[in-house]
């Protein structure tokens, strides 16, 4: 499954590192090296996006910030600058250079890969001062002996496991520096080469997913709505219907409707990456205004599923409604690659 926060991370700290003038590309260069690691793996592939930020010397303000920038691989590997005509900044007074590059990616299930559009998240900071810190965050539990819902899964932690292990062990040799696991997440227990087993508990107080994934990322969405807003129930015990919604001819996530508890809401599918997760504020906002008119949440659905959409929230896809047989059915499905 595919969580919207790190399921783990790892860091390696240069502080020996010899200072240049050129923070940016020492930047850029460790990214590179890195994500040439995962890919030599299989952990990554295709283009990634990536994320600069340059903070002052003297009170961390934030003198540049670009969002989401592609990253095309074989311009990368040329020798390009990810960020091209950056504005013209006043280097004597840049502190830090961040750079956090998203790679897509695949895991294994019964050897077959399973596509994810952010498996990795690597970040480099880069100081004036010559140090440096690599930190690779991944949103996977493929490496794990249970999975976010708590049950076990020996053959896919052996598939996945490995390979994890072998791309950490490479980017110490590559740092010369130690590999630091983080503290443990709401997930798992990062340790030196991947994961601490969990215990072979019941799979319900294992259940990482529902009791910490689910609501964060609801709420995230949420949080982009007015406080005033008029919502139905984002609960329900019942079978809910739902729709496919898409963005590029890629489903990106889930408008589901309960009449029995008037509920209805929107299940961004993680696999699809932050696209998943951007275009819930519009359904959400458009379920709000069919409360306001008085639809039921099916009527809702039918209502939106009719809708030509646009270009941020995507659109229905086309006789796709269907019924899970809970809201956690579906929840999990939408954390699934």
């Amino acid at each position: 499954m595919i969580t919207t926060t790190p399921v783990g991370s790892w860091s390696w700290e240069t502080k020996t590192q010899i200072s240049d003038d050129d923070l940016a590309k020492r930047c850029t260069q460790g990214v590179l090296n890195v994500w040439m690691v995962l890919r030599a793996r299989g952990l990554a592939e295709g283009n990634a996006r990536a994320d600069l930020t340059v903070r002052a010397k003297d009170d961390d303000t934030v003198l540049l910030s670009l969002k989401r920038v592609h990253v095309d691989l074989q311009s990368a590997l040329s020798g390009d600058q990810f960020f091209s005509n950056l504005p013209t900044l006043d280097w004597d007074r840049v502190g830090v250079v961040t750079i956090d590059l998203s790679t897509p990616g695949a895991c294994l299930r019964a050897g077959q890969p399973r596509h994810v559009e952010k498996l990795f998240t690597i970040s480099v900071d880069a100081w004036a001062s010559g140090a440096r810190t690599l930190t690779l965050h991944t949103f996977s539990d493929a490496w794990m002996s249970h999975d976010l819902r708590g049950h076990k899964q020996p053959e896919v932690q052996e598939e996945n496991a490995p390979r994890l292990k072998s791309a950490l062990a490479a980017i110490e040799q590559l740092t010369e520096a130690e590999t630091i696991p983080s503290d443990p997440t709401s997930y798992g227990i990062p340790t030196e080469d991947g994961f601490e087993d969990l215990p072979d508990e019941d799979p319900d107080l294992l259940d990482s997913w529902y009791m910490f994934e689910v609501p964060r990322r609801t709420e995230q969405m949420q949080a982009k709505l007015p406080r005033s807003a008029a919502s139905f129930g984002m609960e329900t015990d019942s079978p809910v219907e739902f729709l496919e919604v898409a963005v590029s001819g890629r489903v990106v996530g889930y408008l589901w409707a309960a009449d029995s508890d008037d509920a209805a809401g929107y299940e961004p599918r993680t696999p699809a990456g932050d696209e998943a997760l951007d275009t819930g504020p519009s359904w959400l906002a458009r379920l709000s205004e069919a409360k306001k008119r008085g639809l039921s949440p099916s009527q809702a659905l039918r209502d939106l599923s009719a809708w030509p959409g646009d270009s941020h929230a995507g659109t229905i896809v086309s006789a796709s409604l269907r019924e899970a047989s809970s809201l956690e059915d579906l929840q999990e499905l939408s954390g699934r690659e």
